[in-house]
């Protein structure tokens, strides 16, 4: 009996209409509905109706993986993933180009982005008549906002203005070294290494499903809550048991790639690109636990190998990079709270001391990058040091501060809001700086910040691949390198870390934000025999 080839057919079709359908029509309208909101709170509240769709994007690029077309894979994820900050970054895009081109219409795209920005807050006033009218208007003005983009687009060379970027445009993120995107699907788990030049590698993961990596996730949450009730010296086995199958079924593979198809050199720099249940992994900490064969020491980690750093997405690190020419001069604020009122948070005791530490280790005059003509030269400059503790530390004091620095420690308790993860906040002496509070502000010289304080760079559980949290809202606000945190910081043990880091961040002088990545390898190398392992992987690099 011969076997008709019809149904193999239709699925050939579908997986191409996946592909082509996908893009061009669920996360346009998806992208369209979203921007009649008038705020970020009913931006994500209008996302989320779509819950059975959450996984589309990561199911559409493991799509373009089958047909072999990595390009469209990674176009399909990135315009998929991180939407709400997509939308809210359309509001602050560099206008350079087209102000040479056409300065009446740059002029007049910038003045509707700024009135709507600075309507958003009005739109969530608790008078209901208040907030109906800025919702009417907002939407007036979105529509005037997108005649302006239609005529912008008209213009030669600007065809693909605020257009979903294609492969050439994301492949800008790895200028300085690969992007590993990792994509846990329903129909399969992979990574896609996108290389400083050429086309994209995948890699298969044929050793884990999507069920195993939610059971990895959960099984690494346990054993992180358990190893915070260890003594410093017990060992902790759990963690190490998971962070060798990290390694084995996740980072192995795409090691072999990096050494082996791309020649990366070791101690190279690799930016880490998780989605959905692979935000909850700690990827960077991924390490064999084994000796080597000839008895010579021990096999290298990831971190032995290579500097990692974090990239909520492709557009995010482009943008950050972008941001760079933007100087300003060198000005350091430590932010400190350690006594929030009554009530808040308890008491954090070695806050203080911190403050104090990175005070004394941030010099008062270093050598910056100057350009002139073609030439780049070391330049000695005074640095502007201010520190704001106890009573000063207050949500307006640290909101301006922020404003007027171009790099920032800040330490204090940091709060997860898991229902609502835009109401995730620091806690000042008074009021909380909440994460919309950060998103308001637009301070594009912005450099580097420490944020020394628990969970800021964990996204809520309901809808990771839109990533946010409190280290992407500094990122998004400017804020080129942003060292942040997994889960629970131990105050006994954060201060060994910190003086670590700026010890190697201002080595030789320099005061440069594309150091930090370094400076946190070197850092959490350099405490191992001081700081159990669980409170060394807690701090991530994120940005340039």
């Amino acid at each position: 009996m011969k076997m008709s080839r019809r149904p193999f057919d239709c699925a050939k079709n579908r997986w191409r209409l996946c592909l082509h359908c996908t893009r061009g029509t669920f996360f346009d309208l998806l992208d369209r509905h979203s921007a009649t909101r008038s705020s970020a709170i009913s931006r994500r509240e209008a996302a989320a109706a779509f819950h059975y769709a959450r996984s589309t994007p990561i199911d559409a690029g493991s799509c373009g993986i089958r047909r072999h077309n990595f390009q469209r894979a990674i176009e399909l994820m990135e315009q998929g993933r991180g939407q709400q900050w997509s939308l809210a970054s359309r509001l602050r895009t560099p206008l350079e180009d087209l102000m040479s081109t056409n300065p009446n219409i740059a002029h007049k795209f910038s003045e509707l982005s700024k009135r709507l920005a600075d309507i958003q807050g009005s739109t969530g006033s608790a008078d209901r008549a208040t907030a109906d009218r800025a919702a009417m208007q907002y939407r007036r003005l979105q529509e005037e906002w997108g005649a302006v983009v239609a005529k912008i687009r008209d213009l030669k060379g600007f065809s693909r203005f605020l257009l979903p970027p294609s492969y050439e445009d994301l492949q800008a993120a790895a200028r300085h070294g690969p992007v590993i995107i990792f994509i846990a699907s329903k129909y399969s788990c992979s990574a896609i290494i996108v290389p400083t030049s050429g086309e994209p590698h995948n890699v298969p993961l044929p050793s884990i499903t999507l069920t195993e990596l939610k059971n990895l996730k959960d099984r690494f949450a346990r054993a992180i809550r358990d190893a915070s009730t260890l003594g410093p010296k017990v060992p902790r086995n759990d963690l190490i048991v998971l962070l060798r199958t990290v390694w084995d079924e996740i980072m192995l593979p795409i090691v072999n790639v990096l050494e082996h198809v791309l020649n990366l050199k070791h101690h190279s720099r690799i930016w880490l690109c998780p989605t959905a249940d692979f935000t909850s992994i700690p990827l960077h900490a991924a390490h064999p636990f084994l000796t080597k064969p000839d008895g010579s020491g021990k096999e290298p980690c990831l971190e032995d190998l290579y500097i990692c750093s974090y990239a909520p997405t492709l557009s995010a690190l482009v943008r950050s990079r972008q941001l760079m020419k933007k100087r300003a001069p060198p000005s350091f604020v430590a932010i400190g709270q350690g006594q929030p009122r009554a009530g808040e948070s308890k008491e954090l005791l070695a806050v203080d001391s911190e403050i104090e530490l990175v005070r004394k280790i941030v010099p008062a005059t270093v050598n910056r990058t100057t350009i002139f003509g073609d030439v780049q030269q070391l330049v000695p400059v005074t640095v502007n040091r201010t520190t704001i503790s106890g009573e000063a530390a207050t949500r307006a004091g640290a909101l301006q501060a922020l404003e007027e620095s171009n790099w920032v420690h800040l330490a204090c308790h940091g709060k997860q809001d898991s229902e609502q993860p835009y109401n995730s906040h620091f806690v000042m002496k008074d009021e909380p700086i909440t994460l919309l509070d950060i998103m308001e502000k637009d301070i594009p010289q912005a450099e580097f910040a420490f944020l020394s304080a628990c969970h800021t760079a964990v996204g809520d559980k309901e809808t990771p691949d839109e990533v946010i949290h409190l280290a992407a809202g500094l990122q998004f606000s400017g804020f080129k390198s942003v060292i942040g945190t997994l889960w629970e910081v131990n105050d006994a043990y954060v201060e060994h870390v910190v003086k670590a880091f700026y010890e190697n961040m201002f080595k030789g002088g320099v005061m440069d934000c594309t150091k930090a990545a370094w400076a946190l390898n070197r850092a959490t190398h350099a405490v191992k025999t001081k700081v159990p392992l669980e409170q060394r992987m807690v701090f991530v690099h994120i940005g340039v």
